[in-house]
């Protein structure tokens, strides 16, 4: 699945459920993070990245 079709999903999610602030602000934030990964990248090298990333903070 790429980036996008996610990005869209999440967004029907948020669309067809009621979520609370919370929680809509968590989706938007997340849609936000993964638009802003490459679209096209495979699977593989997006979690390689999130794992470089996540274990060598600024």
């Amino acid at each position: 699945m790429e980036l996008g079709e996610i990005v869209e999903s999440l967004i029907k999610i948020r669309d067809e459920y009621n979520f609370s602030l919370k929680q809509d602000a968590a989706v938007c934030a997340a849609c936000n993070i993964l638009a802003e990964l490459p679209n096209m990248a495979e699977d593989r090298d997006i979690r390689a990245a999130l794992d470089y990333i996540c274990h060598n903070p600024r």
